[in-house]
């Protein structure tokens, strides 16, 4: 023990005159005793019963000294030095709750252990981060009651984690304060070298980092990607597992099951299972079950299918543009030929393509022009004639003259387009027409002299579309991507959305970390999981840390504990023992 207050012991002084008072004798008094015998009686109970007296008299002259004594070293200012671990002030800690930690084994998953581990680890002032694809600070610097509440409720999500950005959140957490962090994970995705790295930064600022695994050993077979478009969905599905398993993928719209396939699939490796896109919502299940149910049924959602109605009005008997639109399952085509032109009220969009001047019918194009205006889309698509048919007043764009030898190249990628991302001159073109824009066009392919070659422009309610691609005179219809790009511009046309703005991975939707079907803007979505990463439990990463890593520095700093407050609670409880004693023997 040392002294804060040397002066203070000059309060030590009072004893003096405390222990001269116990040492004054009180002067005796005498008594005439009438009897005998009780005399006798009264010596034998004294010479019996002194010890004990004196024994208890000395005890309250004890407990007075000591007390006193206590109260007089408070005014010097007593504390003791001692050496404490700098890892029991403050503790911060990471507990992985990502997808991978839903794996169960023995009856728990990697999460519930992860909890048990935590509640075990509770020393100094508390911190508490869940590691989710995006670090959450659950308890910053609270007590050990708050961490067990936060402890109880915290729930994995179905998401990836980042063991990286959750240490660099505790490291900010701490601020300069020495402590420890604990690591809580089965460490199947983590960067360990990165991980190894901030360890070494961290402990140089007096901070310890412990890793503390929940792996055990897992199987597991599941989903790992989908390619969904509105005709077919192929799902991916990895055996995680060193030896071959036989597994069963059934297609299910509600309680129904549509269709079914079985397959063998090689250890580590991926199959591909191919089912029919259902409209509305289906899901895939595998079987049979294993150590990580999670990834073992995907969601799928699909908006109800729905034809646009084309009419096509052309002279030509064939086309190759004739032949993309009935290819595709999506458009509802109808073929008219001048000079008869019908449906053009109940079509959603028209396309005039190859057409004889000399055979439109007065009236025609304006009747076409009155149904854009009301909301229907006019596509016109170039021809050498086009001048000569009397459309230049509809058209979005200003043609000047036939030119030769281009190509085609995409300046917007947007749906339509998005074919030509990686080849944006995707067509070479022997004629074509200059042409400028008019006012508020939007043009999406250009020649190489910047001649717009796909323009779009409004008209009342409706748009006009300047299509500048002669197919006569171009090798785009001969390309793969020919059907797809009609098809895809007729569908974003009249307003369908694409079957990926309906199925997403997790953590694509903001605010949404479960697998499953959520209702958003007007349309039900499905979200899953899809992660190879998360999905391969049956592997671990926590091998490649030396062991020694594992094990917390615990240095110890030189701490000063008060003692005042503990002298005056010991000087009161003596007192009150005293006030005990001396109520039961009578004195008060």
């Amino acid at each position: 023990m040392q002294i804060g207050n040397p002066i203070g012991l000059y309060a030590l002084l009072s004893l003096i005159p405390f222990i001269i008072l116990y040492l004054i004798k009180p002067k005796p008094i005498e008594k005439i005793i009438p009897s005998l015998m009780f005399l006798i009686k009264n010596k034998k109970d004294a010479s019996r019963n002194s010890f004990f007296k004196k024994l208890l008299r000395n005890l309250v002259f004890l407990m007075q000294l000591i007390a006193l004594l206590l109260v007089a070293l408070t005014l010097s200012y007593p504390y003791l030095v001692t050496s404490t671990p700098i890892t029991s002030q403050n503790t911060v800690i990471i507990i992985d709750g990502s997808a991978s930690t839903q794996t169960t084994a023995q009856g728990a998953t990697r999460f519930q252990r992860s909890i048990d581990i935590a509640r075990n680890s509770l020393e100094g002032r508390i911190s508490i981060i869940a590691a989710y694809n995006t670090p959450e600070v659950m308890l910053e610097h609270g007590s050990r009651t708050q961490a067990l509440v936060i402890l109880s409720a915290l729930e994995p999500k179905d998401t990836e984690s980042s063991l990286i950005s959750a240490i660099y959140e505790a490291e900010s957490l701490l601020d300069e304060k020495q402590g420890r962090i604990i690591i809580i994970s089965d460490f199947i995705s983590a960067d360990i070298n990165e991980i190894l790295k901030l360890r070494a930064i961290i402990a140089s600022k007096g901070i310890d980092m412990e890793f503390i695994s929940v792996f055990s050993p897992a199987e597991n077979i599941g989903f790992v990607n989908l390619n969904i478009d509105s005709q077919k969905t192929l799902a991916h599905i990895k055996n995680f597992n060193d030896q071959n398993a036989e597994i069963t993928a059934l297609l299910m719209k509600e309680s129904e099951v549509i269709a079914r396939q079985t397959r063998e699939i090689p250890p580590r490796a991926t199959e591909i299972f191919q089912f029919e896109t259902l409209p509305g919502l289906s899901t895939i299940k595998i079987s049979p079950d294993d150590n990580f149910p999670l990834d073992d049924i995907v969601y799928i959602s699909s908006p109800d299918k729905k034809s646009a109605e084309v009419l096509l009005v052309t002279n030509s008997r064939s086309s190759s543009l004739k032949s993309a639109l009935e290819a595709s399952e999506e458009i509802d085509l109808r073929v008219a030929e001048p000079p008869v032109v019908r449906g053009i009220q109940s079509a959603e969009i028209i396309i005039l393509h190859k057409i004889d001047p000399s055979l439109i019918l007065p009236g025609t194009i304006e009747e076409i022009a009155s149904e854009v205006s009301r909301g229907s889309t006019l596509i016109i698509t170039a021809q050498e004639e086009t001048p000569d048919l009397g459309i230049n007043w509809l058209l979005p764009v200003e043609i000047t003259e036939m030119r030769n030898n281009t190509w085609a190249c995409a300046k917007v990628i947007n749906r339509f387009t998005r074919e030509f991302q990686n080849n944006p001159c995707f067509a070479s073109l022997s004629k074509y027409f200059a042409a400028a824009l008019k006012n508020s066009t939007v043009s999406f392919i250009n020649a190489d002299d910047s001649s717009p070659l796909l323009a779009m422009s409004s008209r009342g309610h409706g748009s006009v579309i300047y299509y500048g691609i002669m197919d006569d005179h171009s090798d785009f219809k001969t390309q793969i991507s020919y059907p797809i790009f009609w098809n895809e511009l007729i569908m974003s046309l009249v307003n369908m959305s694409e079957i990926s703005d309906y199925n997403f991975r997790i953590g694509e939707v903001p605010n949404i970390n479960k697998v499953g079907t959520y209702s958003r803007d007007g349309k039900t979505i499905a979200v899953n999981l899809l992660s190879e990463s998360e999905s391969d439990v049956v592997t671990t990463k926590i091998g490649e840390i030396p062991p020694e890593e594992f094990l917390a520095a615990n240095g110890t700093e030189m701490v000063k504990i008060e003692l005042i407050f503990y002298f005056i609670i010991a000087a009161i409880a003596l007192m009150f023992l005293e006030i005990l004693y001396l109520k039961s023997r009578g004195d008060l």
